[in-house]
């Protein structure tokens, strides 16, 4: 899968993705973050919309042929229902991260076909990191997951859980991991440590083997997850539902998704195991 920065889909998007941190470090650098509401409340920043435009110049360049969905530019279901094929897109992953500065933010690239992410790019502007996986091959471009900063590449796999376990926890949404799971999760691994962070960075690091569970009770939107179940999945992990269905996108006129918890396979029983525990309980 090394090999795979020599190919011209891999450079064609790390381009765009390159170009669109440029356009938003630019901007993070600014007094003013262009900061408005959108109507679900939400934050949006000139970065946001900037970085759309930027991205979908490029895929549209790149794939004329493959239609866009991004969180800066939503489609009715009527009309997305028709793609078998498309982009989904989040500009700036984490711009809560953004307006705070702590430099926890990314952007999410995601080849859906049919329902099911077979590609998936993330990169991280303030640490020049990025993430590329390949579950069904596109246009010749091989299978598997690779990291890549700067001119290094190299192939990545998620790990088999050891003492700590490394429980990657969201930064602005229920940061801590149930007691009731880390409990039965020490029972097994002796012990647990949980590291915040913001954005797709955490099942990143999942996928790079460095981190081994990341749990998410909160909302999230399609293009918060596509690019990352790509990689996840392509790195030998998943990005589950609670029952261990992976999601799946543009099935549904709402984007939203469920709860759901990104790891490895040996994890995986522990948590679910949780799940039921809790759903037997509220019947």
């Amino acid at each position: 899968m090394r090999d795979v920065s020599h190919h011209p889909i891999f450079q064609a998007l790390q381009k765009i993705i390159h170009d669109a941190a440029d356009v938003i470090m630019e901007i993070y650098q600014r007094a003013d973050l262009g900061i408005e509401q959108k109507s679900d409340h939400s934050p949006v920043t000139a970065a946001d919309i900037a970085a759309h435009r930027t991205i979908l110049a490029g895929l549209n360049a790149m794939a004329p042929d493959v239609p866009v969905l991004s969180e800066e530019g939503v489609v009715p279901f009527e009309e997305r229902s028709q793609w078998p094929l498309l982009w989904i897109v989040d500009p700036l992953d984490g711009t809560k991260e953004f307006i705070k500065r702590n430099g926890e933010f990314s952007i999410n690239i995601a080849l859906v076909e049919n329902g099911v992410p077979i590609v998936g790019m993330v990169y991280l502007p303030t640490t020049s990191e990025g993430y590329f996986g390949v579950t069904k091959s596109w246009r010749g471009l091989p299978l598997g997951a690779v990291k890549w900063q700067g001119q290094e590449v190299e192939t990545i796999t998620v790990r088999k859980p050891n003492t700590p376990l490394i429980a990657m926890t969201s930064r602005s949404h229920g940061p801590s991991l149930p007691a009731e799971l880390k409990a039965d999760l020490k029972d097994s691994y002796e012990s647990v440590r949980e590291i915040p962070k913001g954005s797709s960075i955490k099942a990143c690091r999942i996928a790079e083997g460095v981190a081994d569970l990341h749990l998410r009770r909160g909302p999230t939107s399609e293009w918060d997850t596509a690019a990352q179940q790509a990689i996840i999945e392509a790195a030998g992990g998943m990005l589950v539902s609670p029952t261990g269905d992976p999601f799946r996108y543009n099935q549904r006129e709402t984007l939203l998704n469920g709860h759901f918890f990104v790891s490895g396979p040996e994890i995986a029983p522990n948590v679910m195991a949780w799940y039921q525990q809790k759903a037997d309980e509220e019947e």
